[in-house]
């Protein structure tokens, strides 16, 4: 009886050990970044020179980075926004090919864009896009 409850006290011990938040869960694969800034103009019709119009942060809310795989067949990825234009995720090294969920009338020339993730490395993307507003 006492090897049995030994055997399940330490069975239970090497389950906890197993389950720990501190665990690696896999330390062999490594990552890279994919990050940049999207910036979005203009934001006020007739905008002037020397009146500012700053970008509400709902803007970018509205739209997405989509990372497909580099044949655009799968879409493996969305990435929010922040409302100061920043977004970043970590992806593991390939190519990947980068596009925008605009809203409205969005165009931008900086995507799509075919990009290489670099394991321990940030690969940067910044996109302005235009909404059209005139």
């Amino acid at each position: 009886m006492k090897s049995a409850k030994r055997f399940s006290t330490l069975l239970v011990s090497w389950l906890i050990a197993c389950q720990s938040p501190t665990a690696p869960i896999n330390t062999s694969q490594v990552y890279g970044r994919l990050a940049g800034l999207v910036t979005i103009g203009p934001n006020c019709p007739v905008q002037q020179p020397g009146q500012p119009c700053p970008t509400p942060p709902s803007a970018y809310t509205l739209r997405k980075i989509l990372v497909y795989d580099e044949q655009r067949t799968r879409l493996l990825h969305t990435v929010d926004i922040d409302t100061q234009g920043l977004y970043a995720i970590d992806l593991v090294p390939a190519r990947y090919l980068v596009d925008l969920k605009g809203a409205g009338l969005d165009r931008s020339s900086d995507v799509p864009k075919i990009v290489e993730i670099h394991a321990n490395s940030v690969t940067t993307v910044n996109i302005v896009i235009d909404t059209g507003l005139r």
